[in-house]
């Protein structure tokens, strides 16, 4: 697993670059072809997000759990498609401008002028640096999955564990960031 460690750094530095891109990419406009399809993304998840208020005496523990669930298996679809090889390559970064044009669209539709400071307060949350680092851990493993498929026309077996090893920890951060994410909202919508 000494492969690990060396795509640690890597992992670390994907993050912190689609960090950057998702604010470089708010401040884009949306091209007036794809603005139909994120304002319906937009609407569905807005709609999405009202029907996960909490249940009257529902403990906040279930509601928590609850959510999470939800969020995980939402988030799931793209870290598979990005661990994708060939795919992820071009699913990932289309994945993360989608998300900040969808989050530009929401809070300007809730919040108006002050929709800037709203989606910057959504990606300095915990919640989302875990999601890109899981993301970001298969986003990485798919492209040397790909490097060794284009180049040697199959993936050794080391690093076909190592691709295992590192998708059960992307796994993981995403069960994390589910959490964390599903908290976050227990303490806004409770508090």
């Amino acid at each position: 697993m000494k492969h690990l460690a060396k795509h640690l750094l890597a992992w670390l530095l994907v993050a912190l670059a689609s960090a950057g891109y998702i604010v470089y990419v708010l401040h884009l406009e949306v091209p007036p072809p794809l603005r139909p399809a994120i304002e319906t993304v937009s609407r569905a998840l807005t709609s999405t997000a009202n029907a996960t208020l909490p249940v009257v005496g529902e403990p906040m523990w279930v509601y928590v759990l609850r959510v999470a669930t939800m969020i995980f298996f939402n988030n799931l679809r793209v870290d598979l498609l990005s661990a994708s090889p060939f795919l992820g390559a071009l699913s990932y970064p289309a994945s993360l401008t989608f998300t900040a044009w969808v989050l530009k669209l929401v809070a300007t539709a809730k919040f108006g002028e002050r929709w800037a400071e709203v989606a910057m307060g959504v990606i300095y949350m915990p919640h989302t640096y875990l999601e890109l680092l899981a993301y970001s851990i298969a986003f990485v493993e798919g492209c040397v999955a790909t490097y060794y498929l284009a180049t040697k026309k199959d993936i050794p077996e080391n690093h076909v564990k190592t691709y295992a090893v590192s998708l059960g920890i992307s796994l993981i951060v995403l069960i994390a960031a589910a959490l964390v994410e599903a908290y976050e909202m227990a303490l806004h919508l409770l508090a």
